[in-house]
């Protein structure tokens, strides 16, 4: 039961959503033939100028988000924060540069020597001619033509498509990430990504890694849909600048800018079961160069839902305040800072409502006591250095303290964990901008204090603490290389030294080449590590019977995988100066090592153990979208996953297929909006394939398989100028 909805300033509704239910050494060798591909060169140039306007007292000030554009051909960009724009073209004698933006008066200057000129626009504002609006329809997902890696982007067009309340519930419409549940007596929602599940996915907050380690289990459902402006997927091999932890890719999220959305936003939601949901962001200047937001999220369900009749609910009952205040700093000189401080507090209960049913040993009903805090500060600042254009140094820093308290019948589970994370980094362009580096180095600091105790008269395990403090430094070093806008490679190291796991070396490198102006060629291979907190990311074994048995979690080494990628894109020209895209994806993850985390064995018992053998996993994709007229967009795709991992006994190994993964998913959306979006209609249908249900009485047992199943979403939504009402 989910609603969500977005304007421009206020929002309301009531809806309902309807639902029917080995070896590395090739990895080394594929490295170096990435690294060492660089044959293609195009000559060409890339025009380095600034766009400004004047304040007040008659100074120049930069004028971000400025369009510049060459008369001479279609090359076209965008200007920063600073003003400073580049363009990519070919060598011509005599150029002639335009650059607008909105409210502005257009300006064009000629360039006659494109290798020497720097242009600089001041454009002034213009007259007043009255309120005009211009809607576009952008489709979603949208799918970079600019970036090396495969990146899939959610704006705020695919953020209303479906009812999205949550972070975890805003990929309905990717075919790239699954969400389901861990289980239904904790309610923690889990992505999978690439046919693993998302704690290998490397989750961000503009560039700051974010639901790191404890947070994880149940963070996903901590972000609202509403907060946010965009969300970006690179799947694969990414960035070194942010750290080793990603395996199968990053997801990062765009929140909303204290200094560019609405001054209020209200996003209110109520069902006829009780359950009451609030979103409200707001933002405004307070000072020449200060800005400031704030943005607040509540959910109080309170109500028993057992619509099954089987004594347990459905969901837990939930309790939530999530609060975010974000400041943002702006000189004129460049320097650019943003800070956030993030509070909530959770609290769930579920288990069993029939007070005649007792749990075994218990004397009582089973139930089960969630409790989470979290407490945040970042900050993120960057500023020129020297006079070179494009030089800069960015600096990072976050410090984290989260709580988790829980109790499933007689099993608890509580732990701490105290983060810090600092991110030093400076790059620079080379003079003629077809090379960039940057380097720098990071600090991150883990501190784990969790505990677990089993009551259960025939599972008596007495308090056993589960701590753990890493501390690593590490230094990274990443260069682009990229002539024209057809070839692009980007190479990344980093060295970092973990406190308990000693010496970790990253190597990665993607790239990108077009073949033609409608085929794009992607390529990627990197490393990553993670280490791992099997309880945490596994909260869902706590609700059974079973016992663990935690003396293999101290032998656990880090986990470390290799992951490899190749994509085709075409842009098809149809009709009408309009294009399908389809887009073909293949990406390999191989892990050297994995905390295992064994059911199978038999029915009463979870061993921890490092992998044995193989654990792998092979994903094929197709994605199309077209819009065959205006307001109409299509989107489909379909994806096989074939994700293998080996169970080992102490005398036998058993390679299986991974339980609980679906072995293939299709999806369909039809979306279209009338004139001026005051009507949109959405509709989604994904096809679930079947996965495997794991074994109760060991490895060899009779597999079963989980039946394939189809799921339907419809939306209707009418928007007014300061009112949406979604039906679902």
């Amino acid at each position: 039961m989910i609603w969500c909805c977005f304007n421009d300033r206020y929002s309301f509704g009531l809806g309902n959503l309807l639902k029917v239910n080995n070896g590395s050494k090739r990895y080394h060798y594929l490295y170096l033939l990435i690294t060492l591909f660089c044959a293609q060169t195009i000559y060409a140039t890339n025009i380095v100028g600034h766009v400004y306007t004047l304040n007040e007292n008659g100074h120049k000030i930069p004028l971000p988000e400025a369009n510049v554009y060459c008369a001479n051909n279609k090359a076209i960009t965008q200007s920063d924060e600073q003003g400073k724009f580049i363009l990519n073209i070919d060598n011509q004698v005599e150029l002639s540069l335009i650059a607008s933006f909105a409210g502005y008066s257009s300006d064009t200057i000629l360039v006659s020597n494109p290798q020497v000129d720097v242009p600089e626009f001041v454009l002034k504002q213009g007259r007043s001619l009255g309120h005009i609006t211009v809607t576009a329809n952008k489709q979603n997902p949208i799918l970079s033509k600019i970036s090396v890696l495969k990146t899939e982007t959610i704006n705020k067009t695919g953020l209303a498509k479906l009812a999205c309340c949550t972070l975890a519930e805003s990929f309905e419409n990717s075919a790239t990430v699954t969400v389901g549940f861990t289980d239904a007596i904790s309610g923690a929602k889990q992505v999978q990504l690439l046919g693993l599940s998302g704690i290998y996915t490397q989750l961000q907050s503009e560039n700051i890694p974010t639901l790191r380690g404890l947070a994880s289990t149940y963070g996903w459902s901590y972000i609202p849909g509403s907060w946010l402006e965009s969300i970006q997927i690179s799947k694969g091999a990414s960035s070194v600048v942010n750290g080793y932890e990603s395996v199968a890719g990053q997801i990062n999220l765009e929140y909303k800018k204290p200094n560019n959305t609405e001054p209020l936003f209200v996003n209110l939601y109520a069902n006829q079961f009780g359950c009451y949901e609030g979103n409200i962001t707001a933002s405004a200047q307070v000072a020449k160069n200060l800005w400031t937001g704030l943005l607040v999220s509540g959910t109080l369900d309170k109500n028993a839902h057992d619509y099954n009749g089987d004594g347990f609910w459905d969901m837990p009952k939930t309790e939530l305040i999530n609060v975010y205040n974000r400041w943002f700093y702006l000189n004129p000189n460049g320097i650019q800072s943003r800070t956030g401080i993030k509070f909530l507090y959770e609290d769930r209960q579920g288990g069993h409502h029939n007070q005649h049913t007792t749990s075994s040993g218990s004397g009582g009903h089973y139930l089960t006591n969630i409790e989470n805090k979290d407490f945040t500060v970042e900050n993120k600042t960057g500023f020129p250095v020297g006079d070179k254009d494009g030089q800069s140094i960015g600096i990072i820093n976050s410090l984290t303290h989260y709580e988790q308290n829980s109790a499933f019948g007689q099993k608890t589970f509580d732990g701490t964990q105290n983060s810090y994370y600092s991110n030093i980094l400076f790059s620079s362009l080379s003079d003629n901008l077809s090379n960039k580096y940057t380097v720098g180095g990071s600090f991150t600091y883990d501190n784990f204090k969790t505990q677990y105790q089993d009551l259960l008269s025939f599972n008596l395990v007495p308090l056993t603490p589960l701590n753990r403090t890493e501390v690593v430094p590490g230094l990274f070093g990443e260069y682009t290389y990229s002539h024209h806008e057809n070839f692009t490679l980007v190479v990344g190291v980093r060295a970092d030294y973990n406190s308990k796991y000693g010496w970790l070396y990253t190597h990665r490198a993607n790239v990108k080449y077009n073949i033609s102006d409608n085929i794009i060629l992607r390529g990627s291979v990197g490393k990553g590590y993670r280490a791992p907190n099997v309880i945490a990311d596994n909260i869902g074994i706590l609700a059974s019977s079973r016992k663990l048995y935690l003396d293999g979690i101290a032998g656990l080494n880090i986990e470390s995988a290799w992951n490899s990628s190749g994509n085709l894109t075409f842009y098809i020209p149809i009709w009408d100066k309009r294009k399908v895209t389809l887009s073909l994806d293949y990406f390999h993850t191989e892990f050297q090592n994995q905390a295992i985390v064994d059911i199978e064995r038999n029915s009463n018992s979870v061993y921890f153990y490092n992998l044995k053998g193989r654990s792998f996993a092979d994903v094929l994709q197709a994605d199309l979208s077209v819009t065959p007229f205006t307001g109409f967009d299509i989107f489909a795709a379909f994806r096989y996953n074939k994700t293998q991992i080996t169970y080992s006994d102490g005398t036998k190994q058993y390679l299986v297929e991974k339980p609980l993964t679906s072995r293939y998913r299709g999806l369909l959306n039809l979306s279209y909006a009338t004139k001026f979006k005051k009507w949109v209609f959405d509709f989604t249908t994904q096809l679930n394939g079947p996965s495997r249900i794991p074994c109760l009485n060991g490895y060899n047992s009779e597999i079963k398989e989980s039946p394939v199943f189809p799921i339907f979403f419809a939306q209707v939504t009418r928007n007014t100028k300061r009112i949406d009402i979604y039906g679902c």
